[in-house]
């Protein structure tokens, strides 16, 4: 199942700019975050394009973009509330495939707290709708989407959402540090039932309780079973991703490169 594992690491214009050779240099792969703001999205986006375009010419890794999320509800029974997703997550994919990106992280939008009868196929309906009429965007554009767990309990939701499209465009985001705060699972059972679906994690650590996006180590999250599972199943084809999502210094980098040298060749 797993292929050549790729370090990368999840930026802002800000914090890149300060050092951006830092991250060409150790990095295979980048993750553009400002459009998760929907004000960077709608006011900044040609000067972030235009930075970004600049101080990633000499990089030679791959990219991916993460879509807005906040205020954002592309799984709403309100059509209204739809079609403003639409616009948000169109704008952002076009933008990241101007830059090169080649996937596009968004949030699964499911809420296991609504246990009303009912709710799970109400979600898989109106994400379906949602993706008939996205996918066909991201097919044009050679964007491939990674649903990210955030408030999910268990994979199952997701699976159901993808097995409804098997497409080479929809693919699983796994996010490490949420299945600490909102998943009873183990890590590994969520990665084998992913499958062949999830090729981006995003990496950070936490105490289980808040999303605190700490580097590995300084939460409670047991990453040494993770190191030696992906050591033993790498091959060299080059699909799966891992991101740091500490979103801090060049210091929290460091400590990511350190807990990447334990299974990365």
């Amino acid at each position: 199942m797993w292929k050549l594992i790729k370090k990368g690491s999840g930026i802002s214009f800000d914090i890149f700019q300060v050092n951006p050779c830092f991250y060409r240099d150790h990095y295979e792969h980048l993750e553009i975050q400002d459009f998760i703001l929907l004000e960077n999205l709608e006011k900044h986006a040609g000067e972030i394009v235009k930075g970004y375009s600049k101080l990633l010419e000499p990089f030679k890794g791959t990219l991916s973009v993460h879509g807005p999320f906040k205020e954002i509800l592309l799984s709403s029974a309100d059509r209204h509330v739809q079609n403003l997703a639409h616009r948000c997550l169109s704008r952002a994919l076009l933008l990241g495939g101007e830059l090169g990106c080649c996937l596009m992280v968004v949030h699964s939008c499911f809420n296991p707290k609504m246990q009303y009868a009912g709710y799970l196929e109400s979600w898989l309906d109106h994400a379906s709708w949602f993706w008939d009429r996205l996918l066909p965007l991201c097919e044009r554009q050679g964007v491939v989407i990674a649903l990210e767990n955030i408030f999910d309990r268990t994979p199952g939701p997701m699976i159901r959402l993808l097995n409804r499209f098997k497409s080479p465009f929809l693919r699983a985001c796994l996010d490490i540090g949420h299945v600490n705060i909102f998943s009873n699972l183990p890590i590994n059972e969520w990665i084998y039932s992913l499958g062949d679906y999830l090729v981006h994690f995003h990496i950070h650590d936490n105490h289980g309780l808040n999303d605190e996006h700490l580097p590995p180590g300084q939460g409670n999250i047991n990453f040494a079973w993770l190191a030696g599972y992906l050591h033993n199943n790498n091959d060299s084809n080059g699909k799966v991703v891992l991101v740091n999502e500490t979103f801090g210094s060049i210091k929290t980098e460091r400590i990511f490169l350190n807990f990447l040298q334990q299974f990365h060749a």
